[in-house]
């Protein structure tokens, strides 16, 4: 059996939100899927980095090292415009830790939705108006059908805010904290797999999983 323990840095509150329930349910999914042995996945980050200069992460990366096998760095795009230089940013993570630790360049996963975490939210309106309790169509309230049409958003935030706007009414919005989570485990990751930017995040995690033996290359 194999026990897989990861590293996370975010960039806010409503990511982790999201993501301390996406990635192990994603994990969990790969290594169900294509393992090659029986492995175990925590239901949380064993480290939560904290966010700071390229260089103070990677010290903080290395210093707790033996306590996780993946480290996930979460980055969101802003556009067209800025993908190419804040993806390389995030990459700047993982090389600052390869140069300081040795630290596997495999193992170093950007997390780097299209604009905003909310593209990936938004990738399954099914999730969301089933945590709404509301029974109309996703155009309805201004969803988007899919993950490729929530990429397209150059405002998913606001979508997203508008869309719980338009079923509970100004008086009854909720924080990001309290539904990005129970959407995180609700929605299809078949879902989410029509979006680029999580076809990529997921194709780098297979590659870590391989390295640590629990799939096949």
């Amino acid at each position: 059996m194999t026990y897989v323990s990861w590293a996370v840095l975010y960039e806010g509150p409503a990511d982790q939100a999201y993501f301390d329930v996406l990635i192990p349910r994603v994990l969990e999914d790969i290594t169900l899927r294509h393992g090659i042995r029986t492995t175990t996945i925590p239901p949380g980050p064993a480290v939560t980095l904290s966010r700071g200069t390229v260089d103070d992460v990677a010290k903080e990366a290395c210093a707790a090292q033996d306590a996780f096998h993946i480290v996930f760095i979460h980055s969101d795009t802003g556009g067209r415009n800025l993908e190419l230089s804040l993806e390389a940013r995030s990459d700047s993570y993982c090389r600052a830790m390869n140069n300081r630790c040795n630290w596997s360049l495999k193992r170093c996963i950007t997390i780097t939705p299209r604009h905003e975490t909310e593209a990936w939210v938004l990738a399954d309106p099914d999730a969301i108006r089933s945590l709404l309790g509301f029974s109309g169509s996703a155009d309805s309230i201004g969803l988007p059908n899919d993950a490729q049409a929530a990429e397209r958003l150059v405002d998913p935030k606001a979508a997203l805010e508008d869309a719980v706007r338009a079923v509970r009414g100004s008086r009854r919005l909720v924080g990001a904290r309290q539904i990005y989570p129970a959407i995180a485990q609700r929605q299809s990751l078949e879902f989410l797999r029509r979006s680029p930017s999580f076809l990529s995040f997921e194709s780098k995690l297979k590659v870590a999983l391989a390295d640590i033996g629990c799939i096949s290359s």
